[in-house]
């Protein structure tokens, strides 16, 4: 499948829905707190209408911004970035916080420091809060929304929920009605307000006050308007809270308290690190959930090409943001492991490749097929081209599989976690290199060596390793260093 030229016709398709998408405001709380221009954080109720940017008043010069799920602490770790919260505060839907009640999964905005990555604060919104509606399998319907999880879903009790229990979910929205969860709490007291969604909306009636999100109705009449703009609001990516919920457990209708943009929600930032799916695409760019991204010549590309920029995809756009336009600099793709092999064995929605034995690829129900209509049809034999996500050291989780062409080459493409020469680990796949020439190891096209090779080596560093399986195993052919 030529995927440049589905980008290039989907972004020549999209560029006049694009333009007219600009960045949102945000909680004027969160922002006050740093500072990021002048405008009035507003508020009014009613059906719509501009209420102001929500940026707060102060200087943007200082000012950062990094959002996207929290990797880990010792301060706090975002995108693959360590910010220093020692002078920070912290909000968890909107009520003041300590660090401690700050959980990994959960999807953070910071702001602080644009040169020091030190944080001024730290905040954290969840994505749905409701009771289970339904149980589909691994999945979970929420307040009208698919909530999917996967391998490296978090789930604080231990214990994954059943239906009727009162769920907090923290996430992305991958699509209309779609929340890629990555920390899930269930809990024993209703929040207040109780009832939260976050996703884009899909149908409006303003004559009645009414939205639509996934499968949810939402009455508005009443609610707090906070930076919505003017005009119809689908296609827009909102965050809605509510106190009443008509029907249960199943809620059909929520009369919302509160609607406001939901994402990073920053106007102007110097530095900006911004994770989340593409959402639509145009000439110049894409959306990233509701954060407009332009691309340009100058903008690399890690884990990924250009032609890899189709709806659905996870990244992170890194640049500057500027009257809510990031753009990009940088742009990582956040599968950060490629394999192909041969498949050795299916069991239910997980397989294992010959060839890279200890890795085990989760197929999940946001995973894009390629060369097959389901899982079902994989079978032992057939050859494959994955790109996954790793979780922990030897688990990937797909995020797109292609069944290819009978074919011999073996590849494993991710993050060094050992280097001692001559031999190397990555996703727990030990590879001896003790009998290939100097003339194997590369840096892109250029031959390095063996000595230079494991000398630029941290753990961490991404490589791609090529071979041949054969009756004996695989013959490694190339070793290559990659950004």
């Amino acid at each position: 499948m030529n995927w440049h030229m589905i980008f290039t016709r989907g972004l020549a398709s999209l560029t006049v829905a694009l333009a007219a998408c600009g960045g949102g405001g945000g909680d004027a709380a969160d922002a006050g707190a740093v500072g990021s221009g002048s405008g009035g954080a507003g508020g009014s109720t009613g059906s719509g209408g501009s209420t102001g940017t929500g940026a707060g008043t102060g200087t943007t010069a200082a000012t950062g911004l990094a959002y996207g799920g929290i990797e880990g602490f010792g301060s706090v770790w975002v995108n693959g970035v360590r910010y220093d919260t020692s002078n920070a505060s912290f909000r968890r839907d909107g009520s003041t916080i300590a660090q401690s009640d700050l959980r990994v999964g959960m999807v953070a905005r910071v702001q602080g420091s644009s040169t020091s990555s030190a944080a001024s604060l730290v905040s954290v919104d969840s994505a749905v809060k409701g009771r289970v509606e339904q149980v589909q399998g691994g999945n979970f319907v929420v307040m009208g929304q698919t909530v999917q999880t996967d391998a490296g879903t978090v789930f604080d009790s231990g214990a994954r929920p059943a239906a009727g229990d009162y769920i907090e979910a923290h996430g992305l929205p991958r699509a209309a009605g779609v929340i890629e969860a990555t920390y899930i709490e269930r809990k024993s007291t209703l929040a207040s307000p109780p009832f939260v969604v976050t996703g884009f909306v899909s149908g409006q009636n303003t004559a009645a006050s009414t939205l639509v999100v996934g499968s949810l109705t939402v009455a508005y009449a009443g609610a707090e308007v906070g930076d919505m703009p003017t005009g119809s609001w689908v296609g827009k990516l909102v965050e809605i809270k509510g106190s009443a919920c008509a029907g249960s457990p199943v809620c059909g209708s929520l009369t919302a308290s509160r609607i406001e943009p939901a994402g990073p929600r920053i106007s102007s930032s110097p530095k900006a690190e911004v994770e989340g799916f593409v959402s639509a695409l145009a000439a110049d760019g894409f959306l990233l959930g509701a954060q407009r991204v332009v691309v340009s010549a100058g903008t690399r590309y890690r884990n990924g090409l250009a032609g890899d920029l189709i709806v659905g995809t996870k990244l992170e756009a890194e640049g500057a943001i500027s009257n809510g336009v990031l753009t990009a600099s940088e742009i990582s793709f956040k599968a950060g492991a490629r394999l192909e092999a041969d498949v050795l064995q299916v069991s239910a929605d997980r397989i294992t490749l010959a060839g890279l034995p200890g890795i085990t690829v989760q197929v999940t129900s946001q995973t894009r097929l390629d060369g097959l209509g389901s899982l079902g049809e994989l079978r032992a034999g057939d050859h494959v081209r994955l790109r996954g996500r790793p979780v922990g050291s030897a688990l990937v989780v797909a995020t797109e599989l292609d069944r290819r062409s009978t074919d011999a080459d073996v590849e494993l493409r991710g993050s060094v976690s050992s280097a001692a020469n001559p031999v190397l680990i990555i996703l727990g796949v030990s590879v001896d290199t003790a009998n290939l020439s100097d003339s194997a190891f590369r840096n892109g096209n250029v031959v390095i060596g063996r000595t230079a090779f494991f000398a630029a080596l941290t753990n961490g560093r991404a490589a791609k390793i090529s071979g041949t399986r054969g009756s004996g195993g695989v013959a490694w052919r190339e070793l290559e260093l990659e950004d």
